[in-house]
């Protein structure tokens, strides 16, 4: 009777290790400004995750990265697979250093959902007034809303 409670408690614990791997995992796999509370703490991880060509003072982001992210990488990257959502405070004398590069599009529809849903938490932290400047980079997958008179930049890139 002992043998067969101790096996069962030995599967009942194999097959919770491995539920909680996968749920890590997935967890690996995305970050979520939403987790943190300061924006001294949203940018410095973020900081972490993209290229930016100025400093911003407030951050946030969804972020999706099939390989990990820096600081949970355990192995080396496979096939790219992302998909990268966030939005940016910078100083707006910065904001052709963003843009620099990139075509400016007619401002026509675009979705915007994504961008309604990064700031959800937050909102008061990106309040714009201003007509938003659109824009894209030729053979990316890349588009960045900017806010001009605000300093505020929200940036989609997919890689999928």
């Amino acid at each position: 009777m002992k043998k067969s409670t101790l096996l069962l408690l030995l599967v009942i614990l194999g097959l919770s290790s491995c539920f909680n791997s996968s749920n890590s995992k997935s967890n690996l796999n995305k970050l979520n400004s939403d987790n943190y509370v300061s924006k001294v703490e949203r940018v410095a991880i973020l900081k972490n995750e993209i290229k930016y060509f100025s400093d911003f003072e407030n951050a946030e982001f969804e972020l999706f990265n099939v390989n990990g992210f820096s600081n949970s990488r355990t192995t080396i990257p496979g096939a790219s697979s992302w998909d990268y959502k966030f939005i940016v405070k910078v100083d707006p004398s910065d904001i052709d250093k963003w843009t620099n590069g990139m075509m400016r599009m007619k401002p026509e529809y675009h979705d915007d959902q994504w961008m309604k849903d990064i700031i959800e938490k937050r909102k008061i932290d990106w309040k714009t007034a201003s007509d938003p400047e659109i824009y894209t980079r030729n053979g990316d997958n890349v588009v960045m809303v900017v806010y001009r008179l605000e300093g505020i930049i929200f940036k989609r890139v997919i890689d999928l």
